[in-house]
């Protein structure tokens, strides 16, 4: 079994390359590309939102022209 100080140093090495992984994802644009990302899927959503309102408001007219009028 390992010595508690090996445990601590290896679980500090981990974290220190860890940390520096991350910061080297970081660096070429990472938390930008998840930024984007998440822009681009809300503005697919929001797309798709409004084809869905504009089929529903042409629905909408559609079966209100077809509604006899008294």
């Amino acid at each position: 079994m390992l010595p508690v100080g090996s445990l601590e140093n290896v679980l500090r090495a981990i974290g220190e390359q860890t940390l520096h992984g991350l910061l080297t994802i970081a660096s070429y644009g990472g938390e930008d590309r998840a930024q984007r990302n998440a822009a681009q899927a809300a503005a697919e959503v929001s797309a798709e939102r409004r084809g869905s309102e504009a089929a529903a408001a042409l629905l909408a007219r559609h079966h209100l022209s077809e509604v006899p009028r008294t």
